[in-house]
C-alpha cells in the first residue's frame, strides 16, 4: 500500500498480521488521517483472510460508505463484493433495529416505563451520519432499577424471549443477580433483534438513571422521539465499554476516533471521566485512536493515560486487538484478562466489582439447583463448577 500518510503506523501496529495492517490502513484512508492518492492493494494480503478480519472488527459498512471510489476500485473483486454486501446487510439490520427501538419505546411508554437508548441507532446518526453506516448490533436500553420487573413483563408479553438469565431466578438468586450483573437479555424471534435491558451502566455505577433521564438528549426515529444519554456521559461510556472489551473489535475504537474529531469541551469530559473513575479508559482509548487510527489528540487530553499504568493498558489492548478469537480462550488468557481489568479500575472497590462475577456466576445456579437456604454453598463450589463447564459439563 502506497497511501501517503500524515501519521505512519507505529512499529507495534506495523508488527500486526498483514490483513489487520491492511484494514488499519483502509480505516485511516476512510477517516482522512491517511491520503488516498496512489492507493493499491498490498502484496501478500489474502482476500479471504482479510474478509474474516473485516467481519471480526465489524467495520465493513463504514469502509463501503466512506472509502472514495478510486480506492474501492483498487480492491480485489472479492473484497469489493464483501464490503458492498456487508453495507447492504448492515442497512437492513439497522432499519429493523431502529423499528424495534421505536416499538419498544412506545411499548414502555404505554406501560409508564421511562427508558434511555444507549449507543445503537441514535449514536449511528450522531457519529456516522446514518443508521446504516455503523455496525448494527444489539439494542441497549437503560431503565430505572425498580422498573426491571415491569420491563420484563412487558417484553415477555410482547413476544420476546428472555435469553439471559434463561431460567427462573429464586428470590435469593435474583438479589445476587442484580448485584453481580447489570442487564437482562432478550431475543425477539420475529425480528431477530437482541435487546439488553440495563439497570446501570457497566463501569459507571455512580451514574443514576433519574439524573441521566433528566438531562437526556432527544433523538428521532421514524417520527418517534427517543431519549439517549447526555453527550458527555455517553462518550465516556463509549470509552469504558471499549476498554472493558480490550478494544478487540476496531469498530469500538472507530466510535471514539470519530468523536475525538468533533469540537467539544474536552476539559469538561476529562474532568467528568476522572470524577466517574473512568480516566484510565479515557486515556487508553485516546492513545489507541492516535496510534492505530492516526487521530489527533485534543490538547486537553494530551497528558491523559501517559503514566506507567496507562502505557501498559495501551500495550495490552494492542495485543488484544490482534488476538484471534481462538486465542482469547482458556484459563491462562482468563487470568491475563483479569489482570487487565484490575489495572483498568481506579481503586480496590472497583476491582472487587470485577472479581465478584468471576467468583460467582449465575451459570452455577443453573448447573446445580440449590434451595435459597443453601445458596452459600455456591461460593466454595464455584471453581469446580467452572472447571466442569469448561470441559462441556454444563452451561457456561
Amino acid at each position: 500500500m502506497t497511501a501517503a500518510q500524515s501519521d505512519p503506523l507505529s512499529s507495534r501496529v506495523a508488527a500486526w498480521p498483514p490483513e489487520l495492517r491492511a484494514l488499519v490502513q483502509m480505516l485511516r484512508v476512510a477517516l482522512g488521517t491517511a491520503g488516498a492518492d496512489g492507493f493499491r492493494w498490498p502484496d501478500g494480503v489474502d482476500s479471504a483472510a482479510f474478509g474474516e478480519i473485516v467481519a471480526r472488527h465489524r467495520v465493513g459498512a463504514y469502509l463501503q460508505h466512506r472509502l472514495v471510489g478510486d480506492v474501492r476500485a483498487a480492491l480485489p473483486d472479492p473484497v469489493r463484493e464483501q464490503l458492498a454486501e456487508t453495507a447492504r446487510r448492515t442497512a437492513r439490520l439497522a432499519l429493523v433495529r431502529s423499528a424495534e427501538l421505536v416499538r419498544i419505546t412506545r411499548l414502555f411508554a404505554s406501560a409508564g416505563i421511562p427508558l434511555l437508548s444507549v449507543k445503537g441507532p441514535l449514536l449511528a446518526q450522531a457519529l456516522y451520519g446514518g443508521v446504516g453506516v455503523r455496525h448494527a448490533g444489539d439494542l441497549d436500553l437503560l431503565i430505572a432499577p425498580d422498573r426491571l420487573a415491569d420491563a420484563d413483563r412487558a417484553l415477555l408479553a410482547a413476544g420476546c424471549r428472555r435469553s439471559q438469565p434463561d431460567f427462573e431466578l429464586s428470590p435469593r438468586q435474583r438479589r445476587e443477580y442484580l448485584r453481580l450483573k447489570h442487564e437482562f437479555e432478550y431475543f425477539n424471534e420475529a425480528t431477530g433483534v437482541r435487546i439488553e435491558v440495563q439497570w446501570r451502566l457497566e463501569g459507571l455505577p455512580a451514574l443514576g438513571f433519574e439524573d441521566l433521564k433528566r438531562r437526556e438528549v432527544p433523538g428521532e426515529l421514524g417520527g418517534q422521539t427517543v431519549g439517549t444519554l447526555p453527550s458527555v456521559e455517553h462518550l465516556i461510556y463509549l470509552f469504558v465499554h471499549g476498554a472493558k472489551h480490550g478494544w478487540c473489535s476496531l469498530f469500538w475504537l472507530l466510535d471514539v476516533a470519530l468523536a475525538l474529531r468533533e469540537e467539544r469541551d474536552w476539559a469538561q469530559l476529562r474532568d467528568t471521566a476522572v470524577r466517574l473513575g473512568a480516566a484510565r479508559a479515557l486515556g487508553q482509548g485516546v492513545r489507541l485512536a492516535e496510534e492505530v487510527l492516526g487521530v489527533a489528540v485534543p490538547e486537553a487530553l494530551r497528558e491523559t493515560g501517559t503514566d506507567a499504568t496507562g502505557t501498559w493498558l495501551v500495550t495490552e489492548a494492542l495485543r488484544q486487538i490482534a488476538l484471534s478469537p481462538e486465542r482469547r480462550r482458556g484459563a491462562a488468557e482468563l487470568l491475563r484478562q483479569t489482570r487487565y481489568q484490575f489495572r483498568l479500575q481506579p481503586d480496590w472497590a472497583a476491582r472487587c466489582g470485577i472479581l465478584r462475577p468471576r467468583l460467582m456466576s449465575p451459570a452455577c445456579w443453573k448447573q446445580v439447583r440449590l434451595p435459597d437456604a443453601l445458596f452459600w454453598l455456591y461460593y466454595p463450589a464455584a471453581p469446580l463448577l467452572w472447571a466442569l463447564r469448561q470441559r462441556g459439563g454444563g452451561p457456561r
